[in-house]
């Protein structure tokens, strides 16, 4: 029985030492703890014009002047095409229309007889009225021959394709002596000195855009403050995503360049890891005089940082909070 009595107080004597000394805890004020809460989205820098230069008449390749890789200016000229056919069909539609010129003339010359002979009653109505009609219809001519040589003068221009805007030829389909029709894809142009940072909020998160006073694009660990443009009502059915797009206000990354949209929604905020629950109440352990407290946060949610309306010297106790329950002595490590 004795035996028994010396086993019981050899086991009892580590239990009765670890509670006169505490938990193992460790502690930093709040102040060294707190965060701020940021979100993150996929994004990419992207041109406001990306543009397929596509044949606009059928013709065989003659020339390309700009292959990939050439940065180009605004109606600089990209490709040619063969134009002697154009050329042939400009030439004949001209000739239509100086032929239908000299028949007007031919018809107000008849016309101009024939008002003469019948103010003299030489010529009756009805030959007066053929002639009128001559000079009409000649006229009406004129104005279809007219609109055919516009027709053949701008098939002929549409022979030399030219840069829309200022940027970059990224890709070229074209082969010289290759026939292509019209539509045919020829050159693809990138427009390099104006782009948006293009986003896809999740729309839970998309109003928080509005508020907030940190918004960066993040790539390869380079950093650009961004501004808003436009935040599209519409949401993606399959994705729940809207889409967002920004501005950068100096210095930007390159066309084409991926990363994240950061931004902030809350600053000086208790982190998730320092949130603990007991008794089905979240909240944080707090060093109180040797003691472990317990301070509820009712705004806390699992997973979330949150704010917390207490002193930046407060002590958290950030490591050891495992085993602890309200009012626990504790020791700091």
């Amino acid at each position: 029985m004795r035996l028994i009595r010396i086993l019981f107080v050899c086991l009892c004597l580590p239990a009765l030492s670890w509670a006169q000394a505490g938990i193992n805890v460790r502690a930093q004020t709040l102040g060294e703890v707190l965060v701020d809460f940021e979100r993150r989205a996929p994004a990419e820098v992207k041109a406001l014009n990306d543009s397929s230069i596509s044949a606009e008449v059928s013709a065989v390749v003659q020339s390309v002047h700009a292959d990939v890789g050439k940065v180009v200016e605004k109606g600089e000229l990209l490709l040619e095409l063969n134009k002697n056919d154009y050329r042939l069909n400009l030439e004949q539609a001209e000739a239509n229309l100086a032929s239908s010129q000299a028949r007007l003339d031919q018809a107000l010359a008849k016309l101009n007889r024939a008002q003469k002979l019948g103010d003299k009653q030489y010529i009756s109505a009805d030959e007066l009225l053929e002639r009128e009609t001559d000079v009409m219809v000649s006229q009406a001519q004129i104005q279809v021959n007219e609109v055919a040589v516009a027709i053949a003068r701008r098939n002929l221009d549409k022979c030399s394709l030219r840069a829309p805007f200022d940027g970059v030829v990224v890709e070229r389909m074209a082969q010289v002596g290759s026939f292509v029709r019209n539509g045919d894809p020829l050159l693809a142009v990138t427009q390099v000195d104006q782009f948006e940072l293009d986003a896809e909020i999740p729309d839970s998160q998309a109003d928080e855009l509005l508020n907030t006073d940190f918004l960066h694009f993040e790539s390869r660990g380079e950093s650009w403050p961004v501004e808003l443009l436009r935040l599209s009502p519409v949401i993606d059915a399959q994705a729940r995503t809207r889409k967002a797009r920004f501005t950068f206000g100096g210095a930007a990354p390159a066309v084409g360049r991926s990363g994240e949209l950061v931004w902030r929604v809350g600053a000086g905020m208790l982190p998730a890891n320092l949130i603990s629950r007991r008794d089905g109440i979240l909240g944080v352990f707090l060093l109180d005089g040797g003691k472990s407290r317990f301070e509820p946060l009712p705004d806390a949610q699992e997973g979330r940082p949150v704010r917390v309306n207490l002193p930046a010297g407060t002590q958290v106790i950030t490591m050891g909070r495992e085993r602890l329950q309200d009012g626990v002595a504790v020791s700091v490590q």
